[in-house]
């Protein structure tokens, strides 16, 4: 390079250069006859063997066997001409690696590659997933070796280069115009957005939506109507972003893109389903990794962001509840509680986008509110009422606890659900009507804020991996903001209303801060 480097430059190009010794290491096979090596490169590119060929001309960049998804997905668009994706991956999962790098040179190889476009959110990030593929066809021996010299001329810097035979690679940032691109007669049949979402964009739906547009019209529009692969990267980093809108599905009930490919992969999930995982069975869908470690990596992150990056879940945190004043604590034995309630807001609606069935398990010990467990999702009345019985079974039978339900209109018929689970799993739950005049929703739930900013509201730290406490807890981070749901809070108060009610049999502060098993620090800890 030539001239005065700045210094995010010069940085940005010694990583390159270290890239590219790499990548020289890896030496083409020895003593190997001109049949041989016909047969080798034939079955490397066979249908189905798309990561057989990734393992043999790539070996640098890989340490791990691929996982299910990445052998589905490649199979998927290698065998498809004119295929519109969206690889909804975690974070660390090797979307770009692959997307950027390995499959586009597959194509090359295969003679199906007539130009590539790469765009990032900015022109900066694009050149240097560029910058990727060019140290490959430059530098990578085994892949010269079998499909002869590559590189021609330009640079991954300057956001072009081109190969010898005419294909030409470009970079874009969001939002600028690739419209006439192409190398001579050659339009970039293959297109990848990676990581065009960012934390800014996100907040202001209608900038996202200029973006996709740009995605649309712009980007796809510079391709060939004759076939093209455009290809997504990314994971969800709001719920309003880019590739939301992509995909289709901002809702929960929106339908998806027409004709979209959509492969969407959690890190932890059931093997068998696939689907997203957080309890004590969820496995990594990819073995590189093992569970212990994607849970260390989330809890360093801190558990939105992990929930954001590695599930594409996100809740916004709204102005009422602060992370840091819902602490997690380990609660006290269920017997040294001055009172102990669970407390049951139901719904009734069965739609995607109903309101969750909420159900408290909480102990009031002196001037503190614990919830010990809790069950808060979307479900029938059935799974509900079941729900409820195992959040019951968790109290001896030695110790005194009420059950409470918000009371409706609906109130008798899930009371004879109730009864009926109880005739055939006894004991029953004796459930109390909370048939207390309630003020607004809103306005009830905004009065814990005297309790959570004194972090007198707490939460099981046994169970902050389990999905309904993160549910509950994400409901109060994102309280009150459109589209979060907050049955959880509103169970949480009528628990604290009821527990509130009751004198506390010891006064002062509870059993375990007059013996300083909690210190302030353990209360304000939440990770």
């Amino acid at each position: 390079m030539t001239g005065i480097m700045r210094l995010k430059e010069r940085q940005e190009y010694e990583a390159w250069l270290k890239e590219k010794a790499a990548i020289k290491r890896l030496s083409p096979e020895a003593r190997e006859s001109e049949q041989a090596k016909k047969n080798r490169i034939a079955d490397l590119l066979k249908p189905g063997n798309e990561t057989k060929f990734f393992n043999y001309y790539f070996s640098h960049l890989i340490d791990c066997d691929f996982a299910y998804f990445h052998k589905r997905d490649c199979k998927e668009v290698a065998a498809n001409k004119d295929i519109f994706a969206m690889m909804e991956w975690p974070r660390e999962h090797a979307k770009s690696i692959i997307w950027d790098v390995m499959m586009p040179m597959l194509l090359k190889a295969k003679g199906e590659l007539t130009g590539m476009m790469v765009a990032s959110a900015n022109l900066n990030k694009a050149n240097m997933l560029l910058g990727d593929i060019q140290a490959e066809l430059m530098f990578n021996k085994r892949y010269i070796s079998d499909f002869g010299e590559q590189y021609n001329q330009g640079k991954w810097q300057d956001g072009q280069f081109t190969s010898v035979d005419g294909i030409g690679f470009w970079a874009f940032g969001r939002g600028q115009s690739p419209r006439g691109t192409r190398e001579a007669e050659k339009r970039p049949n293959y297109g990848v957005f990676d990581d065009i979402d960012d934390a800014v964009l996100v907040r202001n739906e209608d900038r996202v939506n200029e973006v996709v547009n740009w995605i649309l019209e712009d980007f796809y529009g510079a391709m060939p109507i004759t076939g093209s692969r455009l290809i997504g990267v990314g994971n969800r980093t709001g719920k309003k972003s880019v590739v939301a809108h992509i995909v289709g599905d901002i809702e929960p009930d929106d339908p998806k893109r027409e004709g979209l490919y959509h492969s969407k992969v959690f890190a932890l999930e059931n093997p068998r389903t696939h689907k997203k995982d957080l309890g004590p069975k969820g496995a990594p869908a990819w073995k590189r990794y093992t569970r212990e470690m994607i849970l260390k990596k989330m809890r360093k992150m801190g558990w939105r962001r992990g929930l954001k990056e590695f599930f594409h879940e996100h809740t916004i945190e709204g102005k009422t509840f602060k992370e840091e004043h819902l602490p997690w604590v380990d609660v006290l034995p269920l017997n040294l509680y001055d009172e102990l309630i669970t407390y049951n807001d139901p719904s009734y609606k069965k739609t995607m986008t109903s309101d969750n069935k909420a159900i408290m398990l909480m102990g009031k010990t002196g001037r503190y509110f614990d919830i010990i467990d809790c069950f808060n999702r979307q479900c029938s009345t059935a799974e509900m009422v079941r729900g409820h019985y195992a959040l019951a079974s968790q109290v001896p039978d030695n110790l005194k606890i009420k059950h409470w339900m918000e009371a409706n209109f609906i109130q008798d018929l899930m009371l004879e659900e109730y009864w009926r689970y109880g005739e055939e799993n006894p004991p029953m739950l004796r459930i109390r009507g909370d048939k207390r005049k309630k003020p607004d929703k809103e306005v009830r739930i905004e009065n814990l804020t005297p309790l959570t900013e004194q972090c007198f509201i707490r939460f099981n730290r046994a169970h902050k991996q389990k999905p309904d406490m993160i549910e509950t807890r994400d409901q109060f981070l994102g309280f009150p903001t459109s589209g979060v749901k907050d049955d959880g809070p509103d169970a949480v108060e009528g628990g604290v209303h009821k527990l509130d009610k009751k004198k506390a049999k010891r006064g002062g502060d509870s059993q375990g801060m007059r013996t300083g098993q909690f210190s302030r620090t353990d209360i304000r800890s939440i990770f």
